[in-house]
């Protein structure tokens, strides 16, 4: 019966969360239970979600294929930082209030940031020594 009422109780904590229309992000207060978005911000947080994905893939990736992460916004925090699953267990834009310039930055360090996997890390290493090992020094020659 316990194990019943923490499990409800659980799943509807973590069903307060505002979702995106795709299920990509949730926006939650750290203080406010009832706290969401209005429609006109969702919506915008929505396009600001996809251009930030777009931009990063035309701009910095060469891998065919949509971006398309997931992650947490939560608001009331008392500083704007992006924490990372490298760091934590999950990836999060912590905001103190609602501001769609720090959304947008957060989630273009999110998408470098999941889409540098070890293999991509492990290339564009190998390019920089292969880069430097190219260079030669114009001034000995005459």
């Amino acid at each position: 019966m316990w194990k019943t009422l923490l499990i409800l109780f659980v799943l509807s904590f973590h069903g307060l969360a505002q979702t995106s229309s795709d299920g990509s992000f949730s926006v939650r207060h750290l203080k406010k239970p009832s706290f969401s978005l209005n429609r006109e911000q969702m919506r915008d947080a929505e396009t600001i979600y996809r251009n930030a994905c777009a931009v990063v893939q035309r701009d910095f990736l060469s891998t065919a294929g949509e971006l398309h992460l997931h992650f947490t916004v939560v608001i009331g925090a008392d500083q704007n930082q992006v924490l990372s699953r490298r760091l934590t267990q999950d990836d999060e834009i912590w905001m103190k209030r609602w501001d769609p310039d720090v959304f947008a930055q957060g989630v273009v360090l999110l998408a470098v940031d999941q889409s540098l996997t070890p293999d991509v890390v492990k290339r564009l290493g190998k390019r920089a020594v292969r880069y430097s090992n190219a260079t030669v020094d114009i001034s000995g020659f005459k």
